[in-house]
């Protein structure tokens, strides 16, 4: 099973936040919950994931897609919600993940993005600090 997870945006890296590798830290992953959103404006289909890191060794993904469509047969409107959730570890900068079984690396990348706030692109995904 493949994860993905990107974070960023509207969080200062303290300075003693050890990491190495991937460049993610314990601390960094515990600051805020951590969410992404999408939208397809052909479709009008939107999606957004909120993940949130205790400091067990839990994670928690609420995820939630919506659209919508209309013609002369009339309007259809959707909802999807889903929740999940697992183990998570930090070993050597990189995230390491479980839904029961193994704990499988994610593949991660620590950045900042114009404002200097981190940015942590995971399998191509970004998250940014929940607001």
């Amino acid at each position: 099973m493949r994860y993905t997870l990107v974070l960023c945006a509207g969080l200062a890296l303290a300075a003693s936040t050890t990491a190495a590798a991937g460049g993610l830290s314990p601390e960094l992953l515990l600051s805020s919950a951590w969410c992404t959103f999408s939208y397809n404006k052909t479709t009008g289909y939107s999606s957004s994931k909120r993940v949130a890191f205790s400091p067990g060794g839990t994670y928690a993904v609420g995820s939630r897609g919506e659209g919508g469509s209309s013609g002369r047969a009339g309007s259809m409107a959707s909802q999807r919600d889903e929740t999940s959730g697992g183990q998570w570890r930090v070993q050597n900068g990189e995230l390491y993940l479980s839904e029961g079984g193994d704990f499988e690396q994610v593949q991660t990348v620590l950045r900042r993005n114009s404002n200097g706030h981190p940015v942590i692109v995971a399998d191509g995904v970004e998250y940014s600090q929940c607001r």
